[in-house]
């Protein structure tokens, strides 16, 4: 079995699973993420989101791979995300990187 880890990029953003491709919860703030989603193209506002992400930040991600098939992903970024400033405990520092998200593909779910 192999296993390999990358960085969530735009080459490797398709390999999100579809629900996380598509969803901009963290992305930007409620009102924006409410109009891409009635626009029909949450991803492409993802796509860019990941963009500026690299160029301002750089990977915003990992995921892990087992045997060529995405296994995990864990999506993360620091003051580029426009919902942390609704969480009560934001921001914790202006260098730190929270975790937005993170899961095991349905499949490799309690594999060891």
């Amino acid at each position: 079995m192999s296993r390999r880890l990358v960085n969530l990029t735009l080459d490797t953003l398709e390999d999100l699973p579809r629900p996380c491709r598509v969803c901009v919860y963290w992305e930007l703030d409620p009102v924006a993420a409410q109009r891409a989603c009635a626009a029909g193209d949450p991803g492409l506002e993802k796509e860019a989101w990941v963009s500026q992400t690299l160029l301002e930040w750089g990977s915003c991600g990992k995921l892990a791979y087992v045997d060529g098939m995405p296994a995990l992903r864990d999506v993360r970024a620091a003051g580029i995300c426009a919902s942390i400033d609704g969480i009560p405990t934001s921001p914790v520092s202006p260098d730190a990187a929270m975790l937005m998200t993170a899961s095991v593909v349905p499949p490799f779910a309690g594999a060891a």
